[in-house]
């Protein structure tokens, strides 16, 4: 009875810490998840900066996973380069170790229910009572309390296991047998931070020697990395390149740590660590420490050799939001601004593909800018736009689980100009689209007075993007919103003319009265199609504001 009720306790115990992590975790990313994101954002231009800020939020967050989260976030959206993401995903694995100093520090060393009461009782009151950010708190202070409450029960179950559990027969088992344990439980758990406590507890109530707690220690950091590497299987390339250097990273830095285990071991003894708590989670330091030496030397050829083997078979026409997770909000806002210039350059191209044979490349620039590479292959108008709507369709999937996460004012009117570019751009091509059947027939209907059209129609188009490619200047990011103003009154211009010289055909009777309404349609979805493109170009480059001003011009005459 007293075996199974020390059996009870002790899972009871890792569990409560088990939720108590992810307590601190959401209060934590609550109070400074913003703060953390731009700092990693900003901190991570070199690999020894990357790595420092892995180690520094990490500890801060007292999660790898929420760091984990965020760095897939910024690699997704382009904001963060593979070697500088490699740099924060090892620096996490020195800052996991943080949680180990604070544990043997106090977790083991004190009353804990005499420091966990009052904070579950300030904790919870804080969460039910208090306001936004004083509820964050109270959940962080609630889970700090629950942590420790969870290792409480871990240590008195231990510490009655000891009087049950023959410890000269665990002494007889091999090393690696402890490695095995330890990576399968911190895998099956999905936390090396729960695995440390357990060991931690286990050495504190002198169930397992020092030599075996580490490696166990060892496992446990090996063990987590399946949780990654599970969840990149059906990811983006990059992610399984982030996962996979993760993975090498860990194996590599574990496998020298086991072997060097007992040296390692003495290291810590010269340093005059006596206690086998501090000496545990100084060798857990320690090693992780030894594995960034090795690697950030190499960080960059690493990353060159995993984008070289990791590289994939693009699957979908996004490039940026399919690898974005929606609860880093300013990253994933980031990646959708990113896609639409992505779809916008795509519609630019492709509504040139309308004419048989496509109008020529203008000189100048793209009206976004783009990093864009996979469309530099023209493929036909159709193909072009079935991909098109597929891009449209990621994009709104994705937008749509960002709405759910809580988003700042600015960061909805953001959120809505780029759904309303989209919808736009769309738009724009598929008015075009509506009217290449009409372009075909054109080209084989009889009478020079039609192909007169046909030519004139591919003379109005081939002007507008000329004028379009001239928009963004040399050294500007942006069109100014005269010059976009100039271009739409430009295209009512050419408009109004077409329909006065199609008018006047069609009274002289130049024109069969069979074709008069095909060439007048064609004239109004050309207007309709260019001023489509050009409201998408404002809702992208111009404040709310303006661009609400220019889309309320005048769309047909």
């Amino acid at each position: 009875m007293t075996e199974q009720f020390d059996l009870w306790r002790a899972l009871a115990g890792l569990g409560l810490f088990l939720f108590a992590m992810s307590q601190l975790e959401d209060g934590l990313r609550g109070i400074g998840g913003r703060g953390l994101a731009n700092f990693l954002k900003q901190r991570t231009d070199t690999p020894l900066k990357a790595v420092t800020g892995g180690t520094i939020a990490t500890a801060l967050l007292q999660s790898s996973s929420v760091v984990g989260l965020m760095v897939l976030a910024f690699v997704g959206a382009g904001l963060l380069a593979l070697p500088n993401a490699l740099g924060v995903v090892f620096g996490a694995n020195l800052g996991t170790t943080f949680t180990g100093w604070i544990v043997a520090a106090l977790g083991l060393k004190l009353d804990i229910e005499e420091l966990a009461l009052p904070l579950i009782a300030g904790g919870a009151l804080l969460l039910l009572v208090g306001r936004e950010r004083m509820a964050h708190i109270g959940r962080v202070t609630l889970g700090l309390a629950l942590l420790l409450l969870g290792l409480q029960f871990m240590k008195d179950s231990v510490a009655a296991l000891q009087a049950t559990v023959d410890v000269a027969a665990l002494e007889g088992l091999a090393p690696w047998q402890y490695l095995a344990f330890g990576t399968l439980f911190a895998a099956i758990i999905r936390s090396s931070s729960a695995t440390m406590m357990v060991t931690l507890a286990a050495l504190d109530g002198g169930v397992i020697n020092l030599p075996n707690a580490a490696a166990i220690a060892i496992g446990a950091d090996l063990g987590t990395t399946f949780t990654v590497l599970m969840g990149a299987i059906q990811g983006s390339g990059s992610k399984r390149q982030v996962a996979s250097g993760h993975f090498i990273f860990n194996l590599v830095t574990d496998a020298i740590a086991f072997a060097l285990r007992l040296p390692l071991l003495g290291v810590v003894a010269w340093l005059g660590i006596e206690d086998p708590l501090y000496s545990l989670v100084a060798f857990h330091s320690l090693f992780n420490i030894m594995g960034l030496v090795i690697f950030v030397p190499i960080i960059k050829p690493f990353a060159r050799w995993l984008e070289r083997f990791g590289s994939e078979r693009e699957t979908s026409e996004a490039q940026y939001v399919r690898e974005m997770v929606p609860e880093v909000s300013d990253a994933a806002l980031a990646a959708i601004e990113q896609e639409t210039a992505h779809l916008i350059a795509r519609v630019v191209r492709q509504n040139m593909q309308v004419f048989s044979p496509p109008l020529p490349l203008p000189p100048g620039e793209l009206p976004v800018d783009t990093n864009s590479a996979k469309d530099s292959e023209l493929a036909k108008f159709d193909a072009m736009y079935d991909g098109t709507k597929r891009l449209e369709g990621e994009i709104l999937r994705f937008a749509t689980q960002l709405q759910r996460q809580p988003l700042n004012e600015a960061e909805s009117r953001r959120l809505s100009q780029l759904l309303s570019a989209v919808r736009e751009a769309v738009h724009s091509t598929k008015q075009l689209k509506d009217i290449r059947h009409n372009l075909e027939e054109f080209e084989d209907a009889p009478g020079p007075r039609i192909n007169v059209y046909l030519d004139h129609f591919r003379s109005v188009m081939n002007s507008y993007f000329t004028d379009l490619f001239a928009l963004r200047r040399a050294g500007q990011p942006h069109p100014r919103p005269e010059d976009i103003v100039e271009l739409i009154q430009d295209v009512h211009g050419r408009h109004d003319q077409m329909h006065s010289e199609i008018y006047a055909d069609i009274s002289s009777g130049a024109v069969p009265e069979a074709v008069a309404s095909s060439l007048l349609n064609v004239n109004r979805e050309v207007l309709n199609s260019n001023l489509s493109l050009l409201s998408a170009l404002t809702d992208y480059h111009l404040e709310p504001e303006r661009a609400l001003d220019l889309k309320r011009l005048p769309r047909t005459t």
